[in-house]
């Protein structure tokens, strides 16, 4: 069980979690690129052999999605968390539909308001890793407003 953060306060750069892990079923991996991200790669096995991957993988923006969602259910940030306004991500390998992924959450900036509000900036990496093989499929910065 991850102990959630009270304040912004409570961060030091650096500082990571390990969050447990997650897989993306085929059956998801097709429903949300069929809504989402309709690339053949996505959706269709047989033409995606022909793709740059060779085979079905799964939309980088379903495996960014599916794992903030994992991080805000974790509990973490979710008592201090007042929004965020950017995410930069890559994705320097696939994810494939089933294979499991360790999510990890990562310290990497702070600032307090320069306001005097009771809030400020953290910058949070989430990285996610194939387990099978450590590969990361996800390294995401995002810039979230914290209560302070």
């Amino acid at each position: 069980m991850i102990e959630p953060l009270h304040s912004l306060d409570d961060l030091v750069p650096g500082q990571a979690w390990d969050l447990g892990t997650l897989a993306l079923g085929r059956e998801e991996v097709l429903a949300f690129a069929s809504r989402y991200d309709p690339q053949y790669f996505h959706l269709d096995a047989e033409a995606a052999r022909e793709s740059l991957f060779g085979e079905l993988v799964a939309s980088g923006l379903h495996t960014l999605s599916a794992v903030f969602g994992h991080v805000i259910r974790s509990g973490l940030i979710t008592g201090i968390s007042i929004g965020g306004n950017r995410i930069d991500s890559q994705w320097p390998a696939p994810l494939r539909p089933d294979e499991e992924i360790a999510v990890r959450a990562e310290v990497a900036e702070i600032r307090p308001s320069r306001s005097g509000r009771r809030l400020g900036v953290a910058k949070m990496r989430y990285t996610a890793r194939r387990v099978a093989d450590g590969v990361v499929v996800l390294d995401a910065v995002v810039t979230h407003f914290l209560r302070r």
